[in-house]
């Protein structure tokens, strides 16, 4: 299960929007801001440009998901001790809390996973899991464009 775990948050994924028993954590904060959390929690500090990086948004973005992340309470940002130019987020004791509790219940639904399938099943399940998330990670032309859709250079002199 950790290289599940690793899956989602190396990925970039919304790990609670894949579970239908997530939908009350979800009331309290958006599926970005737990993700937010659920890195911070997974490891331990980020930079903004990290976590920009593990959630695969733009930094204007994850500046947005921070603020509102410190307004509420659950992180706070500091400067780095090895260069002050870099502000590094943690977590809370409330930010741990709401954090634990989103890991909990991810927990519960991965014990589900590995009590419906069989240990071939779970290693396939992971290895195909990875896969899609990788496909998913990469913007690939798709295969077929039409012509209208098809970009052409011009050059300019």
């Amino acid at each position: 299960m950790q290289q599940l775990f690793e899956l989602i948050f190396k990925n970039g994924l919304r790990p609670l929007s894949m579970f239908p028993d997530t939908s009350y954590l979800e009331l309290q904060l958006t599926s970005s801001d737990f993700s937010a959390l659920l890195l911070l929690k997974f490891h331990g500090q980020l930079t903004m440009s990290q976590m920009a990086d593990y959630l695969g948004a733009p930094l204007s973005t994850v500046t947005s998901i921070a603020k509102r992340l410190v307004r509420k309470g659950y992180i706070y940002r500091e400067k780095s001790q090895q260069d002050q130019r870099i502000i590094v987020n943690r977590l809370t004791e409330d930010g741990e809390l709401i954090a634990e509790e989103a890991l909990g219940t991810m927990n519960t639904m991965f014990s589900r996973i590995e009590r419906a399938l069989t240990a071939e099943e779970l290693q396939q399940f992971i290895h195909l899991s990875l896969k899609v998330a990788k496909a998913l990670q990469h913007n690939a032309e798709p295969e077929e464009t039409s012509k209208s859709s098809k970009l052409r250079s011009i050059e300019i002199e």
